[in-house]
């Protein structure tokens, strides 16, 4: 059975790609079948996998099945496009994206049954994978809830700096709206606190605002995931940090949080 997670935050800069290409890797490697969405126009997440829109000037991405999907295209053409979207890399399966999802969200808007469309696209590929991963893009919107109501769990992560933290009441306005109305069975996976450096107040300060302020309702992961250089390099090299520095201890805390992802079932 196929267990689909959201990354989501209301903020950039958080390291919400980042996890989403650790966990997702990690959980590959060991031997799970695993896809990741790239529902975010930025494309950072294709980016980090060596996936650039080069590469995709003759093959549909994330954009174009939300456009056939939307467009009610045959059923068939879809599902093609959608087999012909996934693009292998050295670990996960990706369906990437580019600017031009931006251009969809009109389209989006005035759909029908639009909260579901990505819902829709997904229920074709949960055959075939173990874990499907939805990389959002940083915002509370459309998209956003396209993403929460096809999931079942969500991860977030925040940045440990205090306006990143601010933002997790939003975070968790939007997951209680759609479970309530549109998403019963949706599940907060749990937060990560990210970019931690362990000897300044800031992060002490928001570690414990977390804790304190979450931690009796929602699971706070107990590896904070350190600030590193070595996270900024391996995208460089189209590497997940198990790749890149299998040792290091960011690459073995996200290992935790991934064995933990797949210890809570599907």
């Amino acid at each position: 059975m196929c267990k689909v997670i959201s990354i989501i935050s209301c903020k950039g800069g958080v390291g919400k790609t980042t996890s989403a290409v650790n966990i997702s890797s990690f959980l590959q490697m060991e031997g799970n079948r695993v896809c990741v969405i790239d529902f975010d126009s930025q494309h950072n997440l294709s980016n980090h996998f060596g996936i650039f829109p080069g590469h995709l000037k003759n093959r549909p991405t994330i954009y174009d099945l939300l456009h056939s999907s939307i467009n009610f295209d045959d059923e068939k053409c879809l599902f093609e496009s959608i087999d012909n979207s996934i693009y292998k890399t050295n670990t996960v399966d990706v369906i990437p994206s580019t600017m031009k999802l931006s251009d969809v969200e009109v389209e989006l808007a005035v759909s029908l049954d639009r909260e579901h469309q990505l819902e829709y696209i997904i229920s074709y590929l949960k055959d075939k994978y173990d874990y499907i991963f939805i990389d959002c893009h940083p915002g509370l919107d459309l998209f956003a809830i396209n993403a929460l109501v096809a999931s079942d769990s969500v991860i977030i992560p925040v940045e440990a700096h205090i306006f990143s933290a601010d933002g997790l009441n939003q975070v968790m306005r939007i997951i209680e709206n759609v479970k309530r109305r549109l998403n019963p069975k949706l599940n907060v996976e749990g937060i990560i606190v990210t970019k931690f450096q362990k000897n300044t107040n800031c992060c002490k300060h928001v570690s414990d605002y977390v804790m304190s302020e979450y931690g009796s309702s929602i699971k706070i992961f107990n590896d904070y995931i350190k600030y590193t250089i070595k996270l900024a390099d391996a995208p460089i090299f189209g590497m997940s940090i198990h790749e890149y520095s299998p040792k290091s201890d960011v690459a073995q805390s996200y290992a935790r949080i991934a064995q933990e992802v797949a210890g809570n079932g599907r």
